[in-house]
């Protein structure tokens, strides 16, 4: 195969181990089958000097190491997180490769995001107010909204996101710890709070935003995972639309936290009323069709997009959170055939249609 042919899914490697690999394997034959040789590999075994790498192949059913010329096209699915710091030199000097072309670059942080989607008038009326977490914009939150939530910038799965409300007998904190394990907390004094939270947030960068009341009329916490992708004429399309339920004892819906997945409009259908059922799908659709192109005007070029909904109580669409390098498990616990097999097939048919343009 002609070396412009082939595709590097670029992911953090612990020697052989990493994450995704049935998704990658698919990925592999998939490719394989339009003439594209799909290997995974690591920025950091990337050596600048011969120009290969040392990766993983998908080959007579298994995975099997080898060094390869470095790839033409790079498909980012490095997840960001506090060990990132260890890849991002070797990623950026990829990125600034001119013999390399990426599918599409990582988003750089949900402030980041906020604050491009925030210059649409058609996407900022969907914003929950955002601040950078401090304590004095943490109080501000609390005395206009009584409760409040801090989130990580940089992070995913529902790790780290915390409620902070005020109760008569002081101030309750509940959500996931770095670990993933749920916390439940309660101070009689703000004293207790501002300790907890200068600890639990060190040497990270946190958001702070009103909570909003993201969950059903029984109190089960949900939200819409929208998956965007780019196909194989370069254009943005909607693979499939799911609803994560959460457990009802945790703030977040993410399936990590112990959730599942449902298809959005018979749930839809049994939670509001026919004329609100309409207008919020409305507005749904309208979201993936206007987010992904102008955040793409601002960001630089993206691939795919899961688009993270929250419809709150009375029914308000809100846009929660947008990830770059997202999941699409959720497909699976839904029983979308054709939302999987697309959200499977579509990076690579994007990356032919690259390939011819180049």
């Amino acid at each position: 195969m002609a070396a412009n042919k082939s595709l590097g899914i670029m992911t953090r490697c612990q020697g052989s181990h990493f994450v995704d690999k049935g998704y990658y394997r698919k990925l592999t034959l998939f490719g394989r089958k339009h003439g594209i040789r799909v290997f995974v590999f690591s920025p950091r075994r990337v050596d600048f000097a011969t120009r290969t790498v040392r990766g993983f192949e998908y080959r007579g059913g298994v995975w099997q190491g080898g060094t390869f010329p470095l790839p033409a096209f790079i498909y980012d699915r490095c997840f960001i997180g506090p060990s990132y710091r260890h890849y991002k030199p070797f990623v950026e000097k990829l990125q600034n490769d001119p013999a390399i072309t990426f599918l599409g670059y990582g988003l750089s942080g949900k402030w980041q995001v906020q604050q491009i989607l925030a210059k649409s008038p058609k996407i900022a009326p969907y914003l929950p107010p955002t601040q950078i977490f401090t304590l004095a914009n943490l109080q501000d939150t609390l005395s206009a909204h009584g409760s409040a939530i801090i989130k990580p910038a940089a992070g995913t799965h529902g790790i780290g996101v915390v409620r902070i409300s005020e109760k008569d007998n002081g101030f309750e904190l509940k959500g996931r710890n770095r670990e993933n394990q749920p916390i439940s907390r309660l101070f009689k004094h703000w004293g207790g709070v501002k300790l907890f939270l200068s600890s639990f947030t060190a040497g990270r960068k946190f958001l702070v935003q009103p909570y909003l009341k993201l969950h059903t009329p029984e109190g089960i916490p949900f939200d819409v995972r929208v998956l965007v992708q780019k196909n194989g004429l370069g254009e943005w399309e909607v693979t499939g639309k799911a609803v994560r339920l959460g457990d009802p004892r945790s703030i977040t819906s993410n399936l990590h936290g112990g959730g599942k997945a449902v298809s959005l409009s018979p749930f839809l259908a049994r939670t509001y009323k026919p004329a609100m059922q309409e207008r919020i799908e409305q507005q749904v659709n309208q979201l993936a069709v206007e987010l992904p192109i102008f955040l793409e005007q601002s960001h630089g070029r993206l691939v795919e997009l899961g688009i993270d909904i929250g419809i709150d109580t009375s029914g308000h669409v809100w846009v929660i959170e947008v990830n770059s390098r997202p999941g699409r498990n959720v497909f699976n616990l839904i029983n979308d055939p054709v939302a999987k097999r697309h959200s499977i097939t579509q990076p690579v048919r994007y990356a032919n249609y690259l390939m011819k343009s180049v």
